[in-house]
């Protein structure tokens, strides 16, 4: 079900809240397709006019007038990108949420631990049924454990059977993503400072120990928040 919050930023505590670009930088998924997979799109086939529906319902509707996602949805967008980077097709990848909703009666299809262990049986399903091709015709290989077991897990946290943080720098954990804290913000793990305050005083000072010292944090942290910013530019 569709959660609609207004932009008191008391309703956001503890999910997490996020702009379409700032999703697009932590996960590297284009701002388009973000747009597409939350919002669903029209496009024009045989001269008429179709519409696909959104993969799953996000979490927020707008706030302040901006599309906005939450932690949650964050992770459904890195698990997306994962399968179309591995061939699953769009049929399979709506058809998998559709039938994962239904099995953990949730709202996000792929974040759940549940989905480590059903997700196989989920896709096996949709193969049985002959709805969608599961298997790269270049390869024909199953690929579900090549998807989610080797890259997609690492660096998540679960509590119970939810996504509650991700360690970006897996197997360093000295950045975290936590909608606990910082409303989301990528931080420094020991003492919660966002990275790109950290990465933008250390330019600004010229100096990794100058910013350590302004904000109280130890040189390892900000040497931690300046590779982690650089990397998302590059």
């Amino acid at each position: 079900m569709r959660v609609t919050v207004n932009s008191d930023p008391r309703t956001l505590i503890g999910i997490g809240v996020y702009t379409v670009p700032e999703v697009s930088r932590l996960t590297g998924v284009g701002d388009q397709s973000i747009r597409r997979w939350v919002q669903g799109y029209r496009f024009r086939r045989d001269q008429a006019l179709r519409a696909m529906p959104a993969v799953w319902h996000a979490d927020l509707g707008l706030v302040d007038g901006t599309i906005a996602l939450s932690f949650l949805d964050m992770m459904e967008v890195r698990f997306i990108q994962a399968f179309r980077q591995h061939h699953v097709s769009w049929a399979a990848i709506r058809e998998a949420a559709r039938l994962a909703c239904e099995m953990f009666n949730e709202n996000h299809p792929f974040t759940l631990g549940r989905f480590r262990t059903d997700g196989k049986r989920i896709f096996q399903q949709i193969e049985e049924q002959g709805a969608v091709r599961l298997f790269d015709m270049n390869r024909q290989s199953w690929v579900f454990h090549e998807i989610v077991s080797p890259s997609l897990y690492q660096g998540i946290e679960f509590s119970v059977d939810q996504v509650v943080r991700w360690f970006p720098m897996h197997p360093r954990r000295t950045v975290v993503v936590d909608p606990e804290r910082s409303f989301g913000r990528p931080i420094v793990s020991r003492e919660s400072v966002p990275t790109d305050v950290l990465a933008a005083a250390a330019r600004a000072e010229g100096s990794i120990e100058c910013a350590a010292r302004w904000f109280d944090v130890s040189p390892a942290s900000v040497r931690a928040a300046v590779a982690f910013e650089k990397r998302l530019v590059a």
